[in-house]
């Protein structure tokens, strides 16, 4: 199953633990949002205190039935990437901390989704649309790395089939990603050159996606769906950094919840992210879970203390930790 529209709104998702390395200080979950008041939905970025306070509104122009979308900062917390439609096609822009002068990010025509930052702050690894001729927007999902000066971008998969949501380590060495190159989706790990990549779950009928590492870099969230079932719901699990010791943390396939319903003919699950606390603690997602629209909630990494954080009757994906 091919899930490269699960990164279509940023992913993955998919996902980062950005606020890993940084001082504790004011930890906010920012989020995409369909709540601003507007005639064609369209998702911007809000932010949040972690109980779900003090909800703030980042973006303004997201074009009209697209979005504004998972955003990810800098390791020294001064700018921040996201995902736009602003400038014609999905691609990457860049901004102050405050997304104040914005300006395009990723080059060329091709669709581009954001990723991670080295920890460095030096480059960005995302995807791209990797075709050599138009629909821009159409093949497989390569992970890039671009240096953020411009001095460099490279491909570092380089395989048939689609490879999305790329996340550092903390130490700089490996990339998290995941991938459909054997017809599902499992999560992968490879050096951060590309070389020595690793299945680490190995699961031909179950799709794993909408993950995130944990900040000490030992553990892993993510999102299951199983095949077999004849109604599929979707649950968060972690598990170990090589694989072991799986975890359900939801169990919404055993008590029927979370349903996954496609965005659209024919879709894959989008809008599962997850990102973990600074301290390791509590795993933020979006789900489906009481409602028909996407809420924002978040759970402790043990499955104990489920907490409900937006409850607006519009869809709120993507939750990222920060701290600002």
């Amino acid at each position: 199953m091919r899930l490269i529209h699960q990164i279509f709104f940023g992913i993955v998702l998919s996902l980062s633990s950005s606020c890993s390395g940084q001082e504790r200080g004011n930890e906010r979950i920012y989020f995409d949002s369909e709540m601003e008041n507007k005639r064609v939905p369209s998702f911007e970025i809000f932010s949040m205190n972690p109980n779900g306070s003090d909800v703030e509104q980042h973006t303004f122009d997201a074009v009209p039935r697209r979005a504004n979308s998972s955003p990810k900062f800098s390791p020294d917390g001064k700018q921040v990437i996201f995902g736009t439609y602003k400038y014609g096609g999905y691609k990457i822009a860049i901004a102050n901390n405050d997304f104040s002068q914005q300006r395009k990010f990723s080059k060329g025509p091709h669709y581009t989704y954001v990723g991670s930052w080295s920890p460095d702050g030096k480059k960005v690894a995302y995807n791209k649309v990797d075709t050599k001729s138009a629909p821009y927007f159409q093949g497989d999902f390569e992970i890039f790395i671009m240096a953020v000066d411009g001095s460099s971008d490279i491909n570092i998969s380089n395989t048939k089939g689609s490879d999305f949501g790329p996340q550092w380590s903390n130490d700089g060495k490996k990339i998290l990603f995941g991938s459909d190159r054997l017809g599902n989706s499992d999560i992968y790990i490879m050096d951060a050159d590309g070389r020595n990549v690793k299945n680490l779950t190995k699961t031909p009928d179950i799709d794993e996606f909408g993950f995130s590492w944990s900040p000490d870099g030992s553990k892993i969230a993510f999102h299951v769906l199983h095949h077999s079932a004849k109604r599929k719901y979707i649950d968060l699990y972690t598990m170990n950094l090589d694989g072991s010791q799986r975890r359900n943390l939801t169990s919404n396939q055993a008590h029927k919840r979370n349903l996954f319903v496609p965005y659209y003919q024919g879709a894959p699950p989008i809008f599962y992210g997850s990102s973990w606390s600074q301290d390791g603690k509590r795993i933020a997602f979006s789900s489906k879970r009481n409602s028909d629209t996407f809420q924002i909630f978040t759970i402790g990494s043990d499955g104990e203390g489920l907490k409900q954080l937006t409850n607006n009757g519009v869809n709120n994906v993507f939750p990222t930790w920060h701290v600002d």
